[in-house]
Parts: C-alpha cells; structure tokens; sequence
C-alpha cells in the first residue's frame, strides 16, 4: 500500500513518471486507478463530515438562539395564571370596553362539562396515553425530537406539524395558543409545556387535557368539548361506565373530532362510520401493545358492535341568540381582523385570498371558531358610561311616523305585514385618534338589526359641502369668507341646481352667508370650479378623508349637494368632518383597539393613522365659518338647547331628497358627534321625513350632546380655543363684493366700489377691486347687480322660484323662475299656495328658530316690504356709487331686517338639484324635475 501511495504522489507530482507507470502491466493500472478512486472519495467524505457538523452546530445555534430570544419576549404566566388557564379558562373570546370593563362573553358554540379527579378512571387514562402520548409518564413536556421537527421546518419552508406533540403541548395548545402551524407557536408552545409540567403533577395535566380535548357532535348535534360531555352525549353513560371498546372510541375522537364523530348536525347517526372504527381498532391496538389489556380482550373489543349503543338523536334546546349592536360590531370587525391575521400567517396577500370567495369564507369560518372556542381578549375603545348614555338618549327621542304596508316577501314567497320606524344612526369620535367613544346603531334593536352607524350608507346631502367644497376652495386660496358667490337661475348643460323649495336668491352671497344657510347655488357654482382647476386633486383628499369615491361622482356637479352613488356611513361623515377641530388631519375612526390570543400574546394592535388634508389655516378658516351655522344658519335652534358653552361649536346640516335622509355634524375641540335619521325603505318603498325633521334631528343631536357632557365634560375640550395661525389673513373687505374697494369699469362705465367692510379670513392678500369679482354669474347677472347699484328697481335679492317642468335648450333659463311675490306667475303662487312647511333661519336678533307655513299673500308681502328704489343715490351716466347709506344697500346687505326675513323663511336648508331635461328616471346627483313639489339633496 505504501509503494502504491508512492506512486500514486509521484504520478500527481513528477510529470514524467506517468508515462512509466502506464507502461506497468495491466493488474498495475487497475490498482493505481483504484487508488486515486479511493483517496479520493476517502477526502470528499471527510470534507461532508466536516460541513455536517458545521451545518448541525449552525443549526442547533440558530434554533437555539432563535427560541431563546422567543422565550425571552414571551410573557411569563405566574401558576396562579396557568392553572386558571388550564382548569377553568373560558372556552370563548371575552369583549372590553375601554378600561377593562366586560362587555360580554361570546357564547361558546360548544357544550362542556368538566370532570373531576375521582371521576377518571384507569381505562381511559390509559386509552389516552397509549394513543396520544405513551412516554407521557416518562418525559418533561417536551420530546427532543419536536424541537428538532420545528427547527428543520423552519429551515425547509415545510411547516410544523401537530402529530408527535405531547399531550402537555396538546393541552397548551388548546388553552392557550391558536392551531397556526409557525415557528412561533411552537416553541412558545414548548415553553409553556416545560412549565406546566415543572409545576402540576402528570394527573392535573392529563385531567386538564381531557376536560379540554373535542369530541365531535352529540346525538342533539351540538358541539362537545371534554371526556365528560362525550361519555353522556355519545352513550349516555358516565365516564366509570364506559367499557373498553367506548373508552377506545372516545380517545381517538380528539385527533379528528369532526371526522370520527358518528353523529350528523341533525344529531342522526352517520351510515358511514367506517374511518371512526378504523381508529377505535388504532386506539385497542396500541392499548395492547403497551400492556394495558390482554390480546383476548383487544379481539372482543374489536368485535363489538358499537353502533347499537350510540344515542339516538334527540332535539337541541334552543338557546337565546346573543346579539346587539355593539355586541354585532365588534364580533363581526374581530372577525375580519383574525382572517387578516390567519392568511397573513399563512404567507398570503389578504387582497388575493379575497378574491377566491371560497377560501375567504373557509378563514372566516376558522376565525368564527376561535372567537367561539378560544379565550381571546377583544379590547374596543367603546366608553361604557357614554355608550349607555346615548343608548338611553336615543331611545327616549321621538322621531316620526311609522310606516305600515303589506308587502311580497321573494325568500318565502308570502304576502306579509311590516311596518318600519324612524331609525337614527349616530356616533361620537375623538378627534385627534379617531377613536369611537360611543355610538347609537338604531333606535331599538328588536325593530332594526342593522347597524345605521356603521353599516348603512346613505346621501349625505349638504352635510358634504364644508370638505368637499368650501374647505378645498380656501386651502387653494380660491376664496376667503366674504368671497361672492352667484346664486342666480344657471344652467349647468341639462342641470338646473336651485335653493330650498326650488328657489333661487338672485344675488350674490357671501361665502359664510352661503355655507352657513346651505345654499345650494352658490356651492355648485364654486364645486365647478374646483372640478375645473387640474391643479386641485379633489379626489385625492377625499380618500384622505376616507371618502372613496368614482371619477364619475367627481364629474357630476351633484356631488357638491350630496349627490354620490352609495352615500357614506355616519361614521364616514363623521370622521371626515372632523379633520377641522385636527388641524386638518384625518386620524382613521376604530373602535378595537387590541386583540390579544388566549396566551396573552397581542396579535392585533390598532396603528393610528392620519392624513392630512387641509392645513392649519383653512381649518382655523373652516371652524370660523361652520360656527355661524350654529349661530346664524340652518342649525341655530341649537343654541337654545345647549347646556353647555357653543362658543366653539361648528356644524353642518345636510337634507337629501325629498327629505329621505337628515344629517347633522357637530364638533367640538375634542370630539364629533354625528346623526343620521331616516327609514330603512325595505322592499322598494321610498318613505320620507317629516318637512320638520331637521328639526328632530337637531333636537336628538342636543340631547345626545347634553347627556354626554354631563357625563364626562373633558372629552368636549370645550375651552382649547384655537389661535390664529401666521397663514390667515385678516383683510377688511367690501361686504357685497368681498373685494377691496376701488374703481372697476363695467360695461362702458365707471364704478365706485365703496361701502359697508367686513373681515374676511383668507389664506392671501385680499383680492383688488374687479368687474366681475364672484364666482360663478353670467354678464346678465352682473348687470343685474351693477343696475340695482344705480337704484333702478329691478329683481336683483328678489327670490325667485323655479315655474318650468320641461324645458328645452333653446328655452332661456331666467323664463324658468318668476319672483316669488304679488307678481309672479300663477304657476308660483300656486306652489306656494300649498302650504308647504319652510325651515325657518333666525335673523341676527333670534337664537331660535320655529317652523312656519308660509303662503302666497304672506311671502308676497315680506318680499315687497324688503325691496325699495334707491332714491338717495347719487348717479350719473358715467359713474355709480355703492353709498353705505343707500336705502337700496340695506335692503341687500346682509344686515337688512327685511331681506333676512325673506331669506330665513324661504332659502333655510339644502334645496332640489333639478335636470328638467333629463326624461329619464333622476338619480340622487342629477334629478329630474318633478310635478309634485321640489327635490332636495
């Protein structure tokens, strides 16, 4: 061998020797290629050797390492925890309000009892541990070769497996850990087994296991949990009476419960048992084997006919539903966030398991089970001294009418009986977190199941003009406070927009004036605007604002009213109103805040998000224009039922067709409080409010408002009056203008802009001096307003209402409307002759408001007394004057007595959006005109 080795170097070494050693005999070659073979592989294997025990020592090193560091981040439970976790923990989710007070506890879907001690003979316990777990005497909860198993599944993607598990892992597993097959899990798992088993003896753990492990259906169809539970609902026996082949059945039920059940949902026995008595004979053998019974008694155990000692099925007891709409609301959002987590833990994007609905519902369905089979902790953000108050508040209100009628029912094919009711939705918010502190989901939940807080989506009518319209005008310096806007008869192509009742105030408006009594005129106006400007990206804020909304909602002047596709929900609205008491960010409105699986360990943890939106500016501009509403609008009855101070209360009204849905958003420093109300509208009906349910909803709002204060009166933060941002501009501006004064030229004259200032907060300079200085109006309008300036008595501040049914494109818009007094055309004075109740506004002088009919005789003669000829002005061809003491000037500021009568009683709230050209039916953005009285949106 050495002479070989020799050569073999030499051959490797000295180039010359090959030729001589190739010249050897044959037996030679062979022997030295042999050799080379052999040295060779003889190097390589020691070289995989080596890199083994590099790969194992790196292994055992990761492993190791990666658990410690997971142990060292796992909560340790105290023995006090762990044997109320593993004796007497409940087998469903828990929900909290804020602060750790219990909401309820989740019905668990499954019947348990619990056996003692004394109660556990040696027959099962030896049943079990021969199938499950035959070293359980004998190891410390964990088995080296779980470890092992786990740490290569990690390494190889494979995944964990739950077979070779202990039954101390099985029992930490039930009762305190979810089935996710992770790395995680595992190791956790195994912690949590070494210290069961370090402090309760092997029989603790083995009762523990039994009164835990599930065991199918019993013969009503229910779901069992515990040994106890299976012996009486499979044979109706006691567990000491149980023989050896029922013993063996019920201990292999645990590895499959729904599989080996022998009983159906009905509670009938299965015709097919064949899988179930396969594993019974797995469970004898393994008896046999381990010496717990002789082999006679494992060949008679084997023969017995069990099906004939099976119960037969009887009737489940029916149990009461827990339900509620808080109770619903957080089941049903726990829910969604556990599929979240289960596909995510099973290396998915959520996005694309949602579009396999079948996978979808599977997570689902598992993520239903563990909120009903395991000791999850659901932790909200729902205060519950608030949450009661409003549900007291709410159902003490009175709202409206019911409505009955006998309808079709297409699920049961039947005639039947319903009526419907009033319903309100409305919810409170914390402005800066978006937290829900409270909420109201309906009225009475027997009456109404569906949540109208979070689950209904209706027209938000006028309620969307102060984030929609107004807000994104002043942060793109469009306009300030005082800016004019035309509220005159226009033509938008085929779309007439017009006020309350169909009228029109044929003036130019302040913005405050405008958004603080809801004109519609003026919104569209400066909405087209917007929508016009590339530069402004509406739709991108309104997602900030958590608005979603189509391209083709954006396109459709209606929006500006209301006017969208599906609606938003209360808590939609409410979220996004209240980015202006937030410095213009939007925090995400939740109301779980924690989720926490049965070990303790938190699993979902809510992350606050905001967007901004508008800056600290516009909202400091936005807050001073929306209190007016409060003060001077279409919401100034609160001021009289307030039992708190409104001095930084805002609020926007909102009113869609017809009186179909009635909003109201109020802020405060800290919190949004909104309410909706209206009808369900179930099997096509179209019912409507009362015209006075502005009215009711105000009044419900106040009420809400009153009791929570009186609750906890920090949450209001009513005296962080904000301060001026450097931004805002101050500028004293002409009032009918919103101008600075100067000389414009208009139509071949020259005219003095003078007159009456007022402050108008912008975020820039204030505007020069222009002809045409509002937004929106046509030529025809501005000499409208320039000849009412010179005193001659024409229809300008007169209210006009809108006469036409059809109209055609050639048909001039301003032949549409008549002034809505002694002079206007009959079909006027026959509208208004109807009687038809108008919200009315108060005037500077009032804090109230009433409701009031309003006939022809009584609107002709406060529209007469409010318009007279300037017959102080000073004219001439050349020049006008604005003088401030020009009667005519009064008449058409917005301090005039008369002229705010007029408007307070006719333009109060949110108006009909007309298409009188459309002959198709209207939608909720674009609606046709109608014989019978107006649209509001």
């Amino acid at each position: 061998m050495k002479n070989l080795k020799e050569k073999i170097r030499k051959f490797l070494t000295a180039g010359p020797e090959i030729k001589k050693l190739q010249s050897e005999s044959d037996e030679s070659q062979w022997k030295f290629y042999s050799g080379i073979i052999y040295l060779t592989l003889r190097r390589v294997f020691h070289y995989l050797i080596l890199i083994a025990f590099f790969g194992l020592f790196l292994l055992i090193g990761f492993g190791g390492g990666y658990a410690l560091g997971i142990v060292r981040n796992q909560s340790i439970p105290t023995v006090s925890e762990l044997n109320h976790q593993i004796n007497h923990a409940q087998n469903s989710a828990t929900l909290y309000y804020a602060g750790g007070k219990k909401i309820a506890t989740v019905q668990p879907d499954t019947v348990t009892k619990k056996a003692s001690k004394n109660e556990i003979t040696p027959l099962v316990k030896n049943a079990v541990t021969a199938t499950e777990d035959e070293n359980f005497y004998i190891h410390k909860g964990v088995l080296p070769k779980s470890l092992v198993r786990a740490v290569l599944s990690e390494l190889t993607g494979v995944g964990v497996q739950t077979g070779g598990s202990t039954l101390t892992q099985q029992l930490v597993k039930m009762q305190f850990l979810t089935s996710q097959t992770t790395w995680h899990r595992k190791v956790t798992e195994m912690f949590y087994a070494h210290k069961i088993e370090k402090y309760f003896s092997k029989e603790d753990i083995l009762r523990a296991y039994l009164n835990a492990a599930p065991y199918g259906k019993n013969n009503r169809g229910e779901n069992i949990v515990g040994i106890k539970t299976a012996a009486e609902g499979i044979f109706g026996k006691s567990i000491s009476e149980l023989n050896l082949p029922q013993a063996a059945f019920i201990a292999g039920l645990p590895q499959s419960p729904s599989v080996y059940t022998p009983y159906r949902l009905n509670g009938k026995v299965k015709k097919d048992l064949d899988l179930a008595m396969r594993r019974k004979d797995i469970v004898l053998f393994r008896m046999y084997r381990n010496g717990d019974i002789s082999k006679k008694a494992y060949l008679a155990a084997k023969k017995y006919d069990l099906r004939a000692d099976f119960l037969k099925p009887e009737k489940a007891p029916k149990q009461k539903k827990q339900s509620g709409y808080l109770y619903n609301l957080v089941m049903n959002k726990s829910t969604n966030l556990l599929v979240e987590q289960l596909i995510e833990q099973d290396g998915l994007k959520v996005s694309d398991v949602k579009q396999d609905t079948n996978r979808y519902n599977q997570y689902l369905t598992n993520a239903s089970e563990l909120l009903h089979q395991k000791g999850y902790h659901i932790k909200t953000t729902i205060r519950k001294p608030l949450y009661q108050t409003m549900q007291r508040v709410v159902k003490q209100n009175k709202y409206g009418q019911d409505k009955t009628s006998r309808d079709f029912d297409s699920d049961t094919n039947k005639w039947v009986n319903t009526t419907e009711h009033v319903e309100n939705g409305s919810v409170v918010i914390d402005n800066a977190t978006g937290k829900v502190l409270a909420f109201s989901g309906g009225v009475d939940f027997k009456n109404s199941q569906i949540n109208h807080a979070f689950d209904t989506y209706r027209s938000p009518g006028s309620s969307i003009k102060p984030y929609l319209v107004y807000g994104p005008a002043v942060e793109h310096k469009l306009i300030s406070s005082q800016t004019a806007l035309a509220d005159f008869p226009t033509r938008f192509g085929n779309y007439i927009p017009t006020d309350y009742n169909s009228t029109v105030e044929n003036r130019f408006i302040s913005a405050q004036e405008a958004l603080s009594k809801s004109y519609n005129l003026p919104a569209v106006n400066l909405y087209s605007k917007l929508v016009n400007d590339k530069n402004i990206k509406l739709r991108q804020d309104m997602k900030k604002l958590g608005l979603n909304l189509s391209k083709s909602e954006f396109e459709n002047l209606g929006l500006a009213l209301g006017g969208t596709d599906y609606g938003f929900s209360v808590a939609d609205n409410a979220s996004a109103f209240s980015n202006f008491y937030n410095n213009g960010k939007r925090a995400d409105p939740y109301y779980i805040d924690e989720i926490q699986d049965p070990s303790g360990r938190v699993i979902y943890k809510h992350k606050q998000n905001s967007q901004k939106v508008f800056s600290t500016g516009t909202s400091y501009i936005m807050q001073k224009m929306l209190h007016q509403v409060v003060t001077k609008g279409t919401a100034s009855s609160l001021t009289g039922t307030l039992k708190f101070n409104y001095k930084n209360l805002i609020g926007k009204t909102g009113t869609s067709n017809d009186y179909r849905d009635i909003w109201f958003n109020g802020s405060t420093p800290g919190i949004t409080i909104s309410s909706w109300m209206g009808y369900d509208n179930f099997y096509g009906h179209s019912y409507n409010l009362d015209s006075n349910s502005s009215e009711t909803n105000l009044n419900l709002w106040a009420n809400i408002a009153n009791a929570l204060y009186k609750e906890d009166p920090t949450i209001f933060k009513l005296y962080d009056s904000p301060s001026s941002p450097s931004s805002v501009y101050k500028n004293r501006v002409l009032k009918q203008t919103g101008t600075l004064p100067g000389t414009v030229s208009f139509d071949g004259d020259n005219i003095d802009l003078t007159g009456k200032k007022t402050t108008a907060l912008s975020l820039s300079p204030a505007p020069a001096a222009t002809a045409k200085f509002g937004i929106g109006g046509s030529t025809a309008d501005y000499n409208l307003f320039y000849d009412h300036l010179e005193g001659k008595d024409n229809d300008y501040g007169k209210v006009l209402i809108y006469t036409g049914k059809t109209i055609s494109k050639k048909k001039n818009i301003n032949s549409l409307f008549a002034v809505a007094n002694g002079s206007t055309s009959e079909d006027a004075r026959n509208y208004y002759g109807k009687n038809h109740e108008v919200y009315r506004e108060s005037n500077n002088n009032s804090s109230s408001s009433t409701n009031r009919n309003v006939g022809a005789n009584d609107r002709q003669a406060r529209s007469s007394g409010g318009q007279g000829g300037n017959n102080n002005s000073s004219s001439s061809s050349t020049r006008r004057n604005t003088a401030t003491e020009s009667p005519s000037q009064n008449t058409s500021s917005e301090n005039s007595n008369s002229t705010n009568e007029i408007n307070s009683n006719i333009s109060s709230d949110e108006s009909v959006s007309i298409n009188a050209n459309s002959s198709t039916e209207p939608t909720a953005g674009d609606a046709a005109a109608v014989d019978n009285g107006p649209t509001t949106l």
